[in-house]
């Protein structure tokens, strides 16, 4: 074979590798950056949009008086409505937290929740209106997000005036005091309670933790005194029904939360009390 072929051969050869070899390049790789040709790769299970935050029938945001109306809320306007009799009493409880900062003209945002909420109410006269504030527990997620703001009842107007010496709610139960006295309020509900208590933890295991409280009655100092002596008080009946000391924690905060208006004998009986929590396993 002459050079002259061989050197044509050679050169067609070259060429042709030249041009599969970019044919391979465009169509068996990937590029990640570059023009509409470029291919991105993503796990899509590592992408995961923003869950929007839970709302509620009538809800609230942290340090925020303000109430906010959700889907649910005229249902829920309805039920309240449907429980007026001609002469019973609305009690509206407005929730807070702890460490939110304190309104100026009130004791709590728990005061301040339950007369923005009253103003859903109009047609309810004000002497047919009475407020409470009841403290929340913190959750994860509590100061930026939205909760719950606030509970509703009927109280009949013969028992307004009336502070029932023992109340169980969902998460606590309230034992109440006479004024400037440590001894608690005599009454078999509360011996009853205290004596299924103390058989449930002996077998359970499960701690107790009682916080004394009092009104606004006398001296800052006085008032934390007594409400720690109430607690102690609580916790001494169940140590004398045979609950480990080590079961048992207290807390005392005198004056500083109140769950109703201390301008009335009524609220002021209901602010001296002690507070009962299981801390469930």
């Amino acid at each position: 074979m002459s050079l002259p072929k061989v050197l044509l051969m050679l050169l067609v050869w070259l060429l042709y590798s030249v041009v599969a070899y970019k044919g391979c390049i465009e169509e068996c790789c990937t590029s990640w950056t570059g023009d509409a040709t470029t291919e991105t790769v993503t796990d899509s299970t590592d992408v995961q949009p923003p869950s929007a935050p839970t709302r509620y029938a009538m809800d609230s945001g942290w340090d925020n008086p303000e109430i906010f109306t959700n889907d649910g809320y005229e249902n829920l306007k309805d039920r309240v409505l449907a429980g007026q009799t001609d002469d019973n009493i609305l009690q509206i409880t407005g929730f807070y937290y702890e460490n939110e900062a304190k309104p100026d003209s009130l004791d709590n945002l728990g005061f301040a929740r339950a007369e923005e909420i009253r103003k859903l109410f109009p047609d309810i006269p004000d002497d047919r209106v009475r407020f409470r504030a009841r403290l929340i527990d913190e959750g994860d997620d509590t100061r930026t997000g939205f909760f719950n703001a606030g509970a509703f009842d009927w109280i009949e107007p013969e028992k307004q005036d009336e502070a029932p010496e023992l109340v169980e709610l969902e998460d606590r139960t309230i034992i109440r005091f006479p004024t400037n006295s440590t001894t608690r309020i005599a009454d078999p509900a509360v011996d009853e309670y205290l004596d299924k208590l103390a058989e449930r933890v002996k077998t359970s295991g499960e701690k107790i933790t009682i916080t004394g409280h009092a009104d606004n009655t006398g001296s800052d100092t006085l008032n934390l005194r007594l409400s720690l002596k109430r607690a102690e008080r609580v916790r001494d009946i169940l140590l004398d029904k045979g609950v480990s000391r080590d079961l048992i924690s207290v807390d005392h905060k005198g004056e500083s939360q109140p769950v109703a208006s201390n301008n009335t004998e009524a609220g002021r009986q209901e602010n001296r009390r002690a507070e009962v929590r299981l801390i469930k396993q």
